[in-house]
């Protein structure tokens, strides 16, 4: 009888921790100024606060628009959420996008929670900022899932959200697995992506893709009409690892009680889902 309740209790605990706060958060021009190299009065100190808290809520969380020609941003976020601790590893693109507004796309992971099993550079054309792609493996249950974030140009967001079908194919035909989703700054509100536009793009409507976040629910603070640009869709494998009900919009204004000075964190909020990923 011990035994039983033992093996019991340990099921219960390992169910638990299979579970994954997932996020992406495009967090506007994150460069020296704002990641407090180059802030000498601490103009953007409250913010700095802020974002470490946001980061802090997830086991994984896929940021855009960083800054950073010589590393030197990501790794000042990387130690601002760590805080003297070694709990978040990063993972980070090269600069990506036209001359002169170079990003990067930064993934920052709880090395308790999750490892890296592989990363690549989608190199193909037709992307601004072409998506660089991660596997990861939760180290509670061996599952493998890939991530691939996006910030599309908005002038070409429509051909740019069409197109991520063809790098899904090609994470799925590299590793093997169809444990994938996409997720970012898709600039998929109506001011970018027109209702009409809707039926020529294959990610939003062929059978197998799943998008989470609702149309009519704002993802920015500062558009005067409710813009859902930021979107995350999920493959049918990844869908049946989704927790119902815990795909939305952090709003982080709302939450931490911010007037105007939420406007200094980003334009954008987080968009989060968490993951039941089982064996």
């Amino acid at each position: 009888m011990r035994l039983l309740w033992a093996l019991g209790l340990f099921s219960a605990l390992l169910h638990v921790t299979s579970c994954l706060w997932i996020g992406a958060f495009n967090i506007q021009c994150f460069g020296p100024k704002k990641s407090g190299i180059k802030d000498p009065k601490n103009k953007y100190e409250e913010a700095r606060d802020i974002i470490k808290k946001i980061v802090l809520r997830y086991d994984i969380i896929v940021i855009q628009e960083v800054l950073d020609p010589d590393g030197k941003v990501t790794n000042r976020l990387k130690d601002l959420v760590n805080n003297g601790y070694d709990q978040f590893k990063h993972r980070v693109s090269n600069p990506l996008g036209p001359a002169n507004h170079k990003e990067r796309y930064l993934f920052l992971y709880r090395k308790d929670k999750v490892s890296e099993k592989g990363s690549f550079q989608y190199d193909v054309k037709g992307f601004d900022r072409p998506p660089f792609v991660v596997q990861f493996s939760s180290t509670h249950t061996g599952v493998d899932f890939v991530l691939i974030p996006i910030h599309t140009k908005p002038d070409h967001a429509v051909e740019e959200i069409d197109a991520l079908v063809d790098v899904v194919e090609a994470a799925e035909q590299r590793w093997k697995n169809n444990n994938i989703m996409v997720l970012g700054d898709f600039n998929a509100g109506v001011r970018y992506v027109g209702i009409d536009a809707w039926r020529d793009i294959r990610l939003l409507t062929e059978k197998g893709f799943h998008s989470l976040i609702n149309d009519g629910v704002a993802t920015t603070l500062a558009e005067t009409t409710i813009q859902t640009h930021d979107r995350i869709v999920v493959s049918d494998e990844m869908k049946k690892g989704v927790v119902a009900g815990t795909a939305k919009v952090f709003d982080f204004k709302k939450e931490y009680g911010l007037g105007d000075q939420a406007k200094k964190i980003s334009d954008h909020f987080p968009v989060e889902v968490e993951l039941k990923l089982k064996l």
